[in-house]
């Protein structure tokens, strides 16, 4: 029985192409959105690894007030090697914007743990400066470029000798303040007090597994506040935490796309049980029972999403190293990809559970109708009147629309389905709009902690968004063209001009969207607020002028009405005697 069910699943499916193309374009976007999530963070994890061996990074890093302090940690238990300790002291560095703070350690020589790894010059600054290279790029420096540095000792230019980086630190503005190298008589020079230094241990263990042990006895008995100890695994966070801000983004638009997955497969199944009621008769008249009749419309649906999966985690581990570019400017390497099997099990889950219940929820009802109702007519019993078209009746519309709005409520269900995807889509748009003001707020010469893939994330995310809702819309319009067939032929036959006819297709949907479009303001505002919250953000988020909101409930009203009328010309062409033969 499970093969037969397999074989009627399939059946015919050439003749759905749209609506097959559809739902695995849709469920693939959802599943690559999903691989990304998971894939873009991993993608750092390879190229820090090799950034921390090239440093011969500390497995601990140990902040503490006093030299003495700092060589008494050699002795723990656990620890293999460790290095001079390393002075460091927070001056003053001035921009054309005024000052920043900038933490500055003092080297007399390559450190033997945690050393500086060149990316420009020299990592070794003598008597000028080697500037952690995602500072020197937000600050515009080169080397051979001058900066000032102001401490308690006096002020003094410095020749940027070099950039570098090291595992420890994250990517300058997010990690502030900055960070640079200068050689231990110029911080001499700069901060002369030296009971203001803090001093840090690198530390390397015999097993990586402890260094978390390590640590806590490093902090261990200190007062409050005046030691403070890195594993290498917090040091790996701090470097991988550029994902966070994507995976939040990619996350929502995860939400979203999953939620237009149901609701446009449900009207394309819906529809497809409607013009298949016959066939569904014949088959409950050999025997099947209405949840085995079920079963074949969820097998394809289930079948699509299998193929959908697998390509949308070819696209998400391909694209996941380029969403997550920022990571490369703390590592040796630009991220890699990670493809992990495991992460295609992961994305299948929720793509293939939300097809199966879309698919269920549309067919369910209609296999339950009995064999003699469904084989004495190709289309199910008439609508039952509701409130909704009494009212539309009332008012004075013109007889295109109000014959369009009529026969589109009588599919009150799809009316629903179809609002929510549209206004999804438009709160998208709302999103990307308020992010943008937010980004454009800033105070100028203030750099941004907002890695400059997010922005193109997020545009990419709503082009793909759009262009979904209006393949969708296409396809949800010729599915009324063809249902509507006999009655356009109706129409043309007693006088209504082509005009008419296009108009009493395309007018409801402009209904539609005008309704959906509002509704999307204040829902992509509720996206916003909640994704700027949950990244903790504080205050009151910058949203985008309301000049700009306005417009897109007439924007999302103009483009369904053009991606509608391609359909409702197609249906003006027919000739009304071939449309009136029609079933």
């Amino acid at each position: 029985m499970t093969t037969t069910l397999v074989r009627l699943a399939f059946a015919g499916i050439r003749s759905r192409l749209l609506a097959t193309t559809l739902t695995i374009l849709l469920a693939g976007a959802a599943a690559a959105t999903i691989v990304l999530v998971l894939e873009v963070r991993a993608t750092g994890s390879d190229p820090w690894q090799r950034t921390f061996d090239a440093a011969h990074g500390a497995h601990v890093l140990a902040n503490v007030p006093t030299r003495e302090a700092a060589e008494a940690l050699r002795g723990l238990d656990g620890v293999t090697e460790s290095a001079d300790p390393v002075p460091e002291a927070t001056l003053d560095l001035r921009t054309g914007g005024g000052r920043e703070p900038l933490r500055v350690a003092g080297l007399s020589g390559p450190p033997a743990v945690n050393h500086p790894i060149a990316t420009a010059g020299s990592a070794d600054p003598r008597d000028g400066v080697v500037l952690e290279r995602s500072l020197a790029r937000v600050l515009g420096l080169d080397v051979g470029d001058r900066l000032v540095l102001d401490g308690p000792g006096g002020r003094s230019t410095l020749v940027v000798v070099g950039t570098a980086i090291v595992p420890n630190q994250g990517r300058y503005p997010r990690s502030n303040p900055g960070f640079a190298w200068v050689g231990l008589g110029t911080l001499d020079r700069l901060q002369p007090d030296q009971g203001t230094w803090r001093w840090d241990e690198a530390l390397r263990v015999d097993d990586p597994a402890t260094a978390g042990a390590v640590a806590d006895s490093v902090v261990r008995g200190a007062p409050p506040g005046t030691v403070s100890a890195e594993t290498w695994r917090e040091q790996r966070d701090l470097a991988l935490q550029e994902a966070a801000p994507l995976q939040l983004v990619l996350s929502m638009y995860t939400g979203v796309l999953l939620v237009v997955v149901f609701v446009v497969v449900g009207i394309l199944v819906g529809a497809r049980v409607l013009e298949q009621n016959r066939e569904i008769g014949l088959l409950k008249a050999v025997g099947l029972t209405p949840r085995q009749v079920t079963s074949v419309f969820v097998i394809e649906s289930a079948g699509l999403g299998v193929v959908a999966t697998g390509l949308g985690y070819v696209v998400g581990s391909a694209t996941a190293p380029l969403v997550a570019g920022a990571m490369a400017e703390t590592m040796v390497d630009g991220p890699v990809s990670a493809a992990d099997p495991v992460h295609l099990l992961v994305a299948g889950g929720p793509v293939l559970m939300v097809l199966v219940a879309s698919t269920w929820a549309a067919a369910r009802r209609r296999t339950r109708m009995s064999v003699l109702n469904a084989l004495s007519s190709g289309q199910p019993m008439p609508p039952r009147r509701s409130t909704l078209v009494g009212l539309v009746r009332l008012l004075p519309l013109g007889i295109s629309l109000d014959v369009g709005v009529r026969a589109f409520l009588a599919r009150r269900g799809r009316l629903l389905l179809l609002t929510a995807a549209i206004s999804l889509t438009g709160a998208a748009g709302v999103f990307a709009l308020s992010m943008q003001t937010a980004l454009d707020d800033r105070p100028a010469g203030e750099p941004s902690d907002v890695p400059v893939e997010l922005p193109a994330l997020v545009y990419a995310l709503d082009a793909v968004l759009l262009l979904i809702a209006l393949t969708s819309l296409v396809a949800v319009a010729l599915l009324s063209v063809r249902e509507r067939l006999r009655e356009l032929g109706v129409l043309k036959a007693v006088g209504l001009t082509p005009r008419q006819v296009a108009a009493s297709l395309v007018s409801p949907f402009g209904v539609l969207a005008g309704v959906a479009g509002v509704v999307s303001v204040p829902l992509g505002l509720v996206l916003y607020a909640a994704v700027y919250a949950v990244s903790g953000g504080e205050g009151r988020p910058a949203v985008a002028p309301w000049s700009w909101l306005l417009l897109v409930p007439v924007v999302t009203v103009a483009l369904v009405v053009i991606a509608t009328s391609v359909p409702a010309r197609v249906a003006t062409r027919s000739p009304a005697a071939a449309a009136l033969r029609m079933e």
